[in-house]
């Protein structure tokens, strides 16, 4: 059986744990960065299951960081964990095809289980 596959992108080292520890808890592999800039060759390679990320990043707009990470990496599903919990933004993002969900902190860890099982 194949393993399944995550790739978290989380700026936030205590978000990044948390979620890393959600992640590895479902039975994924998980390479865990705090920025674009850790991918490698094989991370541009892979395909991942999920992409779970923020969209806080310095020097990018967050609509143009979830377009830059669907052109960049190979994925199933990608899920957006942010402290940016502006509904417009929100909803641009949620309306680009690929996106499936978005989690304004704080969350609740369960809900972001329920939406990986409901892919899985």
């Amino acid at each position: 059986m194949e393993t399944k596959s995550a790739l978290l992108i989380q700026e936030d080292i205590i978000m990044l744990k948390i979620l890393e520890r959600l992640i590895l808890s479902r039975g994924y592999s998980c390479r865990a960065i705090t920025s674009l800039d850790e991918l490698d060759i094989e991370d541009q390679t892979a395909s991942f299951d999920f992409i779970i990320c923020d969209i806080l990043f310095e020097g990018i707009a967050p609509l143009e960081f979830v377009a830059q990470v669907q052109e960049i990496i190979l994925h199933k599903n990608l899920v957006i964990v942010t402290n940016m919990g502006q509904k417009n933004i929100q909803d641009e993002i949620m309306a680009m095809e690929g996106v499936s969900g978005f989690f304004p902190i704080p969350f609740d860890l369960e809900h972001i289980e329920t939406m990986m099982e409901a892919y899985e």
